[in-house]
């Protein structure tokens, strides 16, 4: 049973990175919508939260050219083509941090704007970390640094930290952790 039923559906951008459509729908009540656009995005993307075996957690200064901001981060981005997650999480990790983990767990998925957008966030637990390289993506990146969960949570509080998927990652682990 469709609630919302599909009439039509224009693709008005493509790329390798994202699509978005234009459909036209019939409601339940025979409303017509005509240009309900919806995001479709073309791979997942993986965060890590990165735990030090002292409990501390790794995070990433990136540079967010959108609102022209140097904002701290959990290591994440796109998976690639063929790439299963856990390999993304390491590859990540490694390019944006410097950092390998001896253990990666699922934690939680979720989508962040479930309305419009198809993108769903995949979270894990990345533990026994290991620096080995003081290199990382420097293009984005501009520094690595661990914090306790003290500092993340005033650093959360002072809006220093205020990526979505960060702050969902970061809550529900302190959340389940009862820190």
């Amino acid at each position: 049973m469709t609630y919302w039923k599909q009439l039509d559906r224009k693709t008005i951008h493509h790329s390798n990175w994202l699509s978005v459509t234009l459909d036209k729908l019939e409601l339940p009540d025979g409303t017509i919508i005509d240009d309900f656009e919806l995001m479709h995005y073309q791979h997942d993307t993986v965060g890590a939260i990165a735990v030090n075996d002292e409990g501390s957690i790794l995070l990433v200064r990136a540079y967010r050219y959108l609102h022209e901001s140097f904002d701290w981060e959990i290591p994440g981005g796109l998976v690639e083509p063929d790439e299963n997650h856990v390999d993304a999480v390491r590859r990540e990790l490694l390019e944006e941090t410097g950092y390998t983990a001896n253990m990666i767990t699922p934690k939680i998925s979720y989508y962040p704007h479930k309305a419009t957008c198809d993108q769903e966030f995949f979270i894990y637990i990345a533990e026994g970390l290991e620096c080995k390289s003081e290199e990382f993506q420097k293009v984005e990146v501009t520094e690595v640094r661990l914090f306790t969960p003290d500092e993340i949570k005033n650093m959360i509080d002072q809006g220093e930290i205020n990526d979505g998927m960060s702050l969902v990652a970061l809550q529900r682990y302190f959340l389940k952790r009862g820190i």
